[in-house]
């Protein structure tokens, strides 16, 4: 993992995809802030959105979302950026139910939310429609 650091920091994340690629590494928040806890938060948001590129899926663009929510973020209002990033991938994949349990999970009765009420319930009538 040293090298991959190393490549990480010099912001080379190609070299750092392959090599977690075949790592088969498991993109979890808790892997992601067990192994890299020395990557600042911008080089991280840089990276996932390299690897978002890369593999569009659900999984890492709720990745994505819960470090900038959880972990060190790096510049404030980040809900609309997350926001974007859900949308999108709801976009892509509009029956994805982690997408949209996340959604509601974060954000119901949550007063930063970037989704409406209106919003919001959509989102939970579909989760109840499943």
């Amino acid at each position: 993992m040293k090298e991959i650091i190393k490549q990480w920091k010099k912001r080379n994340y190609s070299f750092v995809y392959v090599q977690l690629l075949k790592k088969n590494f498991d993109y979890t928040l808790d892997n992601f802030e067990k192994y890299f806890s020395s990557i600042d938060g911008q080089n991280k948001f840089c990276y996932l959105v390299y690897l978002i590129s890369m593999e569009n899926t659900p999984r890492n663009a709720i990745l994505l979302c819960e470090v900038l929510l959880y972990t060190d973020t790096f510049f404030f209002s980040i809900h609309p950026v997350i926001k974007m990033f859900l949308q999108q991938s709801l976009n892509i994949y509009p029956f994805d139910i982690s997408i949209i349990n996340w959604i509601v999970d974060t954000y119901d009765n949550n007063p930063d939310s970037p989704f409406s009420f209106e919003e919001i319930n959509i989102y939970k009538s579909k989760l109840k429609n499943l």
